[in-house]
């Protein structure tokens, strides 16, 4: 393997000199807008990815091994930018992500402005539907979504104890059926 130059100013950075990072930038710049070209122009703006690359160029600086690197930094910097990018592909066509986009532009008049398709908690009328319509569905048989609906629609008295990503799958789901609720 050919000597690295950078892996000085890598280490330098390790140890907390500022003028390190802007070294390493200076020589990855390019390596950072040629992925930027390749994998996520069509998806985010330049400086975006740039802010992006930074972030992974810190986390890279803070795991690469100085003593006895097994890659040139600029390869190690590189992949792991690749990689960064790819996660953002695959992150924009999640089913999830999928769903809320579906959830955004149906909720559009014809003029593409948003309007709230949620309900009017003070409308008797409306809480009626809403619980008849939770009686029927499947989905609502256990009392923590029972808790997750009441919290989601501020009524709810009691704090339960949901994790955040236990009431972000709770309302996803809690959205799914009402989306199908509505639909069918």
């Amino acid at each position: 393997m050919r000597k690295d130059r950078l892996v000085a100013v890598v280490r330098a950075a390790q140890n907390g000199h500022d003028i390190a990072y802007n070294v390493l930038v200076h020589h990855l710049r390019g390596a950072i807008f040629d992925v930027h070209r390749r994998k996520v122009s069509s998806r985010m703006t330049a400086d975006d990815w740039y802010s992006d690359a930074l972030t992974v160029l810190t986390k890279c600086v803070d795991k690469f091994d100085t003593v006895t690197p097994r890659a040139k930094f600029s390869t190690y910097f590189i992949t792991a930018l690749s990689n960064h990018a790819i996660d953002l592909v695959r992150s924009y066509y999640t089913a999830k992500a999928n769903f809320e986009k579906s959830m955004v532009s149906e909720a559009n008049d014809e003029t593409g402005n948003l309007f709230n398709s949620g309900t009017d908690t003070y409308n008797p009328e409306h809480i009626y539907v809403l619980r008849d319509m939770l009686k029927t569905t499947q989905i609502a048989n256990s009392p923590e979504f029972r808790e997750v609906v009441l919290q989601l629609l501020g009524v709810s008295d009691t704090q339960p104890v949901i994790t955040s990503r236990r009431f972000e799958q709770m309302q996803y789901r809690f959205k799914k059926a009402m989306q199908s609720a509505i639909t069918t």
